[in-house]
């Protein structure tokens, strides 16, 4: 309830629409003024309701909160540029299942592991690693990529597996390291690989290709901390985890 002192002058007039006014907004709907003020405060900042930003590859990344939500239950398998997800902060052990310096021929205790989590999804992203292994010999890269496939697809044969693409690499790191430049083989290798085995090959070469800035650590090959929500998001919307 709102009180009023006693009015001693002014205009009667100019004083009853006031209170006029003060009565509406005593009555109002609160919730649509809180939802009007949420409405400015996202303007103001920038921000979306989802508290996302935008993907360069045209969707709105996910936030932190979200990436943990979708990816609860499944699997991410991979080498340093995996493990960095766990380091960044947007996931934990029970999803990211990683080591640095690993290659898709030496992940047998990892793909254990995945297997012993029981996931809803396994999520796969070698090959870094392995081409300074295999060098132009792609088809024992897909051999052994193949063979890990296998022992998922035995133990869990009603979970789907999504292959991750090597991302591109600068032309200087290949200068430094030849053997970076059989990456497109590896990929096509791979997407072949899909094929034979009914597994889904996500394509993450527009993420770095179409971003504004530059998203590669210093050595052309791995990538900063900006890439990580943008790969996450994309996973997830090629899994259907999130549309």
């Amino acid at each position: 309830m709102i009180f009023w002192g006693t009015h001693h002058s002014g205009d009667d007039s100019v004083c009853q629409e006031t209170v006029a006014k003060l009565e509406t907004l005593q009555n109002a709907d609160i919730s649509a003024t809180e939802q009007q003020i949420q409405e400015l405060t996202q303007k103001d900042s920038g921000t979306s309701a989802t508290d996302g930003s935008e993907d360069p590859t045209g969707g709105t990344v996910l936030s932190d909160v979200e990436i943990r939500q979708v990816f609860s239950g499944s699997v991410i398998l991979g080498d340093s540029i995996t493990e960095s997800i766990v380091e960044y902060g947007y996931l934990d052990t029970d999803v990211v299942v990683s080591k640095r310096g690993l290659n898709v021929g030496a992940a047998d205790e990892q793909i254990d592991t995945a297997i012993g989590l029981n996931p809803s999804h396994v999520f796969m992203a070698f090959g870094s690693n392995d081409l300074e292994i295999y060098g132009s010999n792609t088809s024992e890269f897909i051999s052994a990529y193949r063979t890990q496939i296998q022992k998922i697809q035995d133990a869990l044969p009603d979970v789907p597996i999504y292959i991750n693409c090597i991302l591109p690499i600068t032309d200087d790191a290949i200068a430094a390291t030849p053997d970076l430049a059989y990456y497109p083989q590896y990929n096509q290798g791979l997407q072949s690989l899909c094929t034979e085995m009914g597994c889904t090959y996500i394509d993450n070469a527009s993420i770095v290709e179409s971003s504004s800035e530059n998203l590669y650590e210093p050595d052309g090959e791995h990538v900063i901390k900006d890439y990580y929500p943008k790969w996450l998001t994309h996973m997830a919307q090629a899994a259907g985890l999130h549309s």
